[in-house]
């Protein structure tokens, strides 16, 4: 009875030892991603009630205002360094033991610890670090272990520039044929994956290198990014210079845009009816001249003009009067809002304001 009682004891002791030795978990480490588990179903993408999160300390986005769709489908992304995940993903705990397990805690961030049951994921954008550690049912606890992961529930940031302004006037942004479009992309967290741009609104393709659009009429600006863990932004920033040539940013996922090739026409009218006279557009100095200009397009900013030729083109301002005898021109140009510039219009006229001088002589 005693030997019995003695080997009973022996082997207690061997299997309590064992336990120590064997007890092991599958440790997904900083380094190895693939032992997250991507959610199933939806049912499966809640932390459940007892599990406290806190917000973590070290949040690195900074979307300034973009609005991104979070990713459909579970994604993780590792970097060498990091493993990012979206909210979609959940994390698994197993452990084996040679004898029986008990239970397997864990505690994300500062929060206390709880009975894992099922996968869980992690809402709160930035960084986190969840520890676990099993116990079996001889008391046995394993030592803590750690694992850092960063979620990123928001898509990259992008800002649209070009080499040149773009002009919105009224309600129609006007952009040259020759402007150069580049997309700026950043993301906090995971990193950018892809950036898509389209003219038309509907036909996509990756963007590589700044770009010019043909001047084909009106255009349909898109352009979107997805991140690392595929989070979609579709918005981007846009500025541009309003009428009163201030800096505007706009914000939207799709900016139409028109081209304005064009310059404006130029016409010199007088206010009475001229003379034509040796083939000489004959006025007197009580005459006033008017130049306008028509712009179909953008319309026009301003109109220059000269007089006989003299000196540099300065901004009309109101009518044009000949008081001195002899030719006259009127040289004038216009520029419209988009920056299309216009050929020099002229009308010239002869004021003539000396009366006839007249002789007499003799005739033999």
């Amino acid at each position: 009875m005693l030997k019995k009682l003695l080997m009973l004891s022996v082997c207690i002791t061997i299997g309590v030892f064992f336990t120590s030795l064997a007890f092991t978990q599958d440790d997904p480490s900083t380094t190895d991603p693939t032992k997250i588990e991507n959610a199933p179903d939806e049912s499966m993408t809640e932390v459940k009630d007892d599990v406290k999160t806190v917000e973590p300390a070290k949040i690195v986005s900074d979307t300034s205002g973009q609005q991104s769709t979070p990713a459909s489908d579970a994604k993780a992304f590792f970097d060498g360094k990091t493993i990012f995940v979206n909210p979609k993903v959940l994390f698994k705990l197993t452990t084996t033991d040679d004898l029986a397990i008990e239970k397997i805690e864990y505690k994300l961030d500062d929060a206390a610890p709880v009975v894992y049951e099922n996968p869980f994921s992690i809402s709160p954008e930035g960084y986190h670090t969840i520890k676990y550690y099993g116990t079996d049912k001889a008391g046995n606890i394993e030592a803590e272990k750690t694992y850092n992961v960063a979620v990123d529930n928001t898509g990259p940031a992008i800002v649209v520039t070009t080499d040149s302004p773009v002009k919105k006037i009224g309600e129609t942004i006007y952009y040259q044929k020759n402007v150069l479009f580049s997309v700026n992309t950043s993301d906090a967290l995971s990193g950018v994956n892809k950036v898509e741009y389209s003219t038309d609104g509907a036909n996509y393709q990756e963007y590589a290198a700044p770009f010019s659009i043909p001047a084909t009429g009106d255009i349909n600006l898109k352009v979107r990014a997805i991140d690392n863990v595929n989070n979609l932004t579709e918005q981007f920033s846009f500025r541009v210079l309003d009428d009163a040539g201030n800096e505007v940013e706009m914000k939207d996922v799709a900016i139409r845009m028109a081209t304005d090739e064009t310059a404006p026409t130029v016409e010199i009218k007088p206010d009475k009816e001229i003379k034509k006279i040796e083939g000489w557009n004959v006025a007197s100095t009580d005459v006033k001249y008017t130049v306008e200009a028509k712009d179909d397009g953008s319309g026009v900013a301003a109109i220059l003009y000269r007089v006989d030729g003299k000196g540099e083109f300065i901004p009309y301002k109101s009518e044009i009067q000949f008081l001195n005898n002899g030719k006259h021109q009127i040289d004038a140009r216009a520029l419209d809002k988009a920056g299309n510039i216009s050929g020099i219009t002229s009308y010239t006229v002869y004021v003539d304001i000396l009366p006839p001088v007249s002789n007499i002589e003799t005739v033999d």
